[in-house]
């Protein structure tokens, strides 16, 4: 017969451990199902800004087909405008009455000559001598003079009306260039409306981003938060049992001695009751350790 003395913690507090460890083996075998994470979704900013984005791909497509069709409208407006008038465009800008003008002109210098010589004849009749070799060569000068009239006229009126068609043509000429130009700064300007929309839609989807991510971000920490809420729920039973635990393992308690006597080789039944509970106290402080309790 051997003799073996156990020492034994009091009553209270050895039941008391004893029901923590029920309770930790009841948590322990119940379970827990930790809550998953959630991501907020996409806010509604963020939902027109990825839209518009989509909108905004190759907007600028437009503006720039105007602008490829603009300019080559102008250069090739530019390139058939010749350096010079040609004879053709010079007679389209012609004076289309100036026949009627000279024939005007004519009759008028044509009348006027016809009055000197009335007046000529009128004097040599006056002074003796129509008829005679002096009146004759001063009807000859009269003649004369009014043909270098005609021709001066005729010179003069055809030299004012080429001016007049030779200027013309070159206005229509450098209006056409003035077109060209112009045409063709079109085609620059609608390109630069190409590039300002395609700018200022970048602009409005940033903003939304902007406005749509702090929205969201807003909506993740509620998740967020829900969610720590929820495992501070799950996890109090076991965090109120490690501190529970905590406080019974600083209890001062007055310890008693048990004589057993013990066979040899043989295990008493009080001394298995508490070896079971002492290993159920280190699957306690094993729980502490990896931070339920």
């Amino acid at each position: 017969m051997v003799q073996e003395y156990i020492t034994r913690e009091a009553p209270d507090i050895e039941a008391r451990k004893l029901g923590l460890i029920d309770t930790a083996k009841a948590l322990t075998e119940q379970g827990y199902t930790l809550p998953d994470f959630q991501q907020a979704q996409f806010s509604l900013p963020q939902q027109l800004a990825f839209a518009n984005a989509l909108q905004g791909i190759g907007a600028y497509q437009p503006f720039l087909q105007q602008a490829r069709t603009a300019t080559e409208q102008g250069q090739n407006l530019l390139a058939g405008i010749a350096q010079a008038p040609t004879a053709a465009q010079i007679a389209s800008y012609s004076n289309p009455f100036q026949q009627q003008v000279i024939d005007a002109t004519m009759a008028e210098l044509d009348k006027r000559g016809a009055q000197a010589s009335g007046q000529l004849a009128g004097q040599a009749v006056q002074g003796g001598v129509f008829g005679g070799s002096r009146y004759g060569v001063q009807q000859a000068e009269l003649s004369k003079n009014l043909q270098d009239a005609r021709a001066q006229a005729l010179a003069t009126l055809n030299q004012q009306n080429y001016q007049q068609a030779l200027q013309g043509a070159q206005n229509q000429l450098e209006r056409q260039r003035l077109a060209g130009l112009g045409i063709g700064a079109l085609g620059a300007q609608f390109g630069q409306l190409g590039a300002q929309a395609q700018s200022l839609g970048a602009q409005d989807v940033n903003q939304l981003l902007g406005i749509g991510g702090l929205q969201q971000q807003f909506a993740q920490q509620g998740l967020d938060i829900a969610r720590q809420n929820q495992l501070q729920q799950i996890l109090q039973p076991y965090q109120q049992l490690g501190f529970y635990g905590d406080i019974l393992q600083g209890a001062p308690s007055s310890a008693q001695q048990i004589n057993i006597a013990q066979s040899p080789g043989g295990v008493s039944p009080l001394q298995a009751g508490i070896g079971t509970g002492i290993g159920a106290l280190s699957g306690l402080a094993g729980l502490r350790k990896l931070g339920v309790l």
